[in-house]
């Protein structure tokens, strides 16, 4: 890959980075984005979504997927929020900046506010995309800044808490945003004046190319890559098979639903789907991520920014966490550092500042142990003021011999919160719970 610096642009030729997999089930098929060409790239916009996840996220192995959700707010926090919840999967979100106006009615946006909006992605891991203002077509450069950049504008505006850093195009009709169509070509976001500006206005942007997603850690290979849509029952049921075909390419995918346009069955089909790819996560065999996330994916490596490790070598050890002596005892366990409780209400916690990873969606990862069953208590929160961020999880664990992970997604604030804290409360049973490896990773 070669690069040049001119001014505050970034140019990458993108020639021979990654291959595109065929998508053959779906009739989705391999298509080269093209021969060798310069991209533009707006250099501070992408060194800031990188610094948030402190570099390309790496999956040691295992092929990353994502889910994104095109706006239809009403039915999305009345039907598939809760499945996102009850099996701890992120979301990207594509966000119209007029939602309200536009998106009336049930199968609308306006029912849900800007701020509730936020409190979802916070609290969750989810993330948010520019989807343009109006998802109409815009037939001017004039029209094309309304729902471009003033949309970006405006949604930073709307979610201060929240960075809006990817473009996530809209299916429009018309001119097809002046020629713009979708992003469905890498020259698209050079020759064109959409694309030219979506690149001066974003870090990134997804578009329509075909094929599963480069994993190779560079974000601008996959710059315009689509998605894999779940608009029917028969779709959803061959969600199993993409990751399975993406596993066989070393690559990864993202699957796109509209809320109001899944019916009842296709809900059944959609949650049978989450859970097994909770499972697969869970066994350590797949990685779920947000779209940005899996922009930076990198398959061959295992480096990951963890908010949660433990300064020097040695990785997340309870170097930094509060481990009251009286309430917990530390010991090694096939070389791995493990705090076993003492009393009922055992809590252990840690400060975390944020710095420049704020903003960053994040996965809580911690492993737990108990013979008899117990209780336990998640949480993440603004040290200084927890009316800033709360997230809270409870676990009911049964007895096991082995360890469990607890999974808990959420969204570091962008802005009005310094510093977080970790805390893990053994609510009832104390005296038999073990905690290994607490992770706050880039997702």
């Amino acid at each position: 890959m070669q690069r040049r610096t001119l001014g505050r642009r970034r140019f990458v030729a993108l020639a021979g980075l990654g291959t595109v997999a065929a998508l053959s089930a779906s009739g989705c098929t391999s298509s080269d984005p093209t021969a060798p060409q310069a991209v533009p790239s707006n250099a501070s916009l992408l060194d800031a979504f990188l610094a948030r996840r402190g570099g390309p996220i790496g999956t040691n192995g295992q092929t990353a997927i994502a889910f994104r959700c095109d706006h239809h707010l009403n039915k999305f926090v009345s039907n598939v929020l809760p499945l996102h919840r009850k099996y701890s999967i992120p979301v990207t979100v594509a966000t119209l900046s007029r939602m309200a106006a536009v998106e009336r009615g049930p199968n609308g946006s306006d029912t849900v506010t800007f701020a509730q909006l936020q409190q979802h992605a916070l609290e969750n891991g989810f993330e948010i995309g520019n989807h343009s203002a109006t998802h109409r077509d815009a037939d001017s450069e004039p029209r094309l800044r309304e729902e471009i950049a003033d949309a970006r504008r405006s949604l930073a505006q709307s979610l201060p808490k929240l960075p809006i850093e990817l473009f996530i195009p809209p299916g429009v009709g018309g001119t097809n945003y002046m020629g713009f169509n979708g992003g469905a070509t890498l020259s698209a976001f050079s020759e064109s004046p959409a694309g030219r500006l979506i690149m001066e206005q974003h870090a990134l942007s997804t578009g329509t190319i075909r094929g599963f997603w480069s994993m190779t850690g560079e974000p601008l290979a996959n710059l315009g890559r689509g998605h894999i849509s779940f608009e029917s029952l028969d779709a959803i049921s061959r969600g199993r098979g993409y990751v399975q075909l993406a596993r066989r390419q070393r690559q990864g995918a993202c699957f796109m639903y509209h809320p109001s346009g899944l019916n009842a069955a296709e809900l059944v089909a959609l949650e049978g789907f989450f859970e097994w790819c909770a499972s697969e996560r869970d066994a350590g065999r797949l990685e779920i991520l947000t779209v940005g996330g899996l922009l930076t994916a990198r398959i061959d490596s295992a480096v990951r920014h963890d908010l949660l490790a433990a300064p020097g070598v040695g990785g997340p050890a309870w170097d930094g966490w509060n481990v009251p002596a009286e309430q917990w005892t530390l010991l090694q366990e096939d070389g791995r550092d493990v705090a076993r409780s003492r009393t009922p209400t055992a809590v252990l916690s840690r400060d975390c500042p944020l710095g420049r990873h704020a903003g960053s969606p994040r996965q809580l990862r911690v492993f737990l142990r108990t013979l008899r069953g117990c209780r336990v208590r998640l949480q993440v929160f603004d040290a200084g003021s927890p009316e800033g961020l709360n997230v809270t999880k409870d676990v009911v664990l049964r007895g096991s011999p082995g360890f469990v992970p607890v999974e808990q997604y959420l969204t570091l604030p962008l802005t009005g919160t310094e510093t977080l804290r970790v805390s893990i409360t053994a609510t009832t049973g104390g005296g038999d719970i073990d905690v290994r490896q607490p992770e706050l990773l880039a997702a």
